[in-house]
């Protein structure tokens, strides 16, 4: 099992320079997917900005996209070399996100793309179990802080041409999921609502199902490696996704001999 994708995952792009000009947020950077998705959308032109916890893990993911991803790209169509900032959501206060926004701000002065690929997976217990303070924690860092954090950058949203919010979500279980399975449901509701309200700025989820990864690997430790998708296996959907999709709405993969 890894979080690192493919390397088909930057080189399939082509000559698809579709994501170049486009400042791209990705939070949860150096996990499965937000490695993945930092990869395929560097190969397609974008200039990333890079949040993680681990310092070391997000410095390994820019050098990479750096030297071979980048290299890849017509001088014309590519992105900026990726800016790192380490973040720890789970002890984050108001004044936190504001501070990144500006940096954002007065960097760039707009964002056209927010990736939330942050998670917990939390304990696996039933509720009448749960432990109260770990079911707080998992709470705040699956929904408050991507919604503290997409709070603070709509402004810069709404200075893009066309502004779009993607949240990966999961479908969770009937039993034993806890706060995080809670957490994934409020989102889901979180991105219907802000659609309704605001329907300048896309904003959706997508749900992968299995992937190779260590949230899913702590989530379920009794299923297969070799029943999950590999990260990369989901981007070319996810980029659909972006294309075609319909804000307020959730992109349900089904993997093929996973039990989800």
């Amino acid at each position: 099992m890894t979080d690192s994708p493919s390397s088909k995952t930057a080189a399939d792009s082509s000559t698809d320079t579709s994501f170049a000009g486009q400042v791209v947020l990705i939070n949860g950077a150096t996990g499965a997917l937000g490695t993945a998705i930092a990869q395929t959308l560097a190969a397609r032109g974008a200039t990333l900005i890079l949040l993680g916890r681990k310092l070391d893990q997000l410095d390994r993911l820019a050098d990479d996209i750096n030297q071979r991803v980048l290299p890849e790209l017509p001088a014309a169509s590519r992105g900026e070399p990726p800016l790192i900032q380490p973040v720890d959501f789970s002890g984050a206060a108001p004044e936190d996100y504001a501070t990144l926004v500006e940096g954002i701000e007065q960097a760039f002065g707009r964002l056209d793309l927010l990736v939330h690929a942050m998670g917990t997976a939390g304990e696996l217990a039933p509720l009448a179990q749960a432990d109260l303070m770990k079911f707080q924690e998992s709470l705040h860092v699956n929904l408050t802080a991507p919604f503290a954090l997409s709070r603070s950058a709509w402004p810069l949203l709404e200075q893009s041409e066309r502004p779009r919010v993607l949240f990966f979500t999961d479908r969770g279980t009937e039993a034993f999921g806890n706060a995080h399975d809670i957490a994934h449901a409020g989102v889901e509701r979180m991105i219907r609502q802000w659609a309704a309200e605001t329907p300048q700025v896309w904003i959706t989820g997508f749900d992968p199902g299995a992937v190779n990864s260590r949230l899913r690997h702590t989530r379920f430790p009794g299923e297969r490696s070799e029943d999950r998708q590999p990260p990369c296996a989901v981007m070319p959907a996810v980029l659909d996704w972006l294309e075609n999709g319909e804000s307020g709405a959730i992109c349900r993969q089904e993997t093929p001999n996973a039990a989800l």
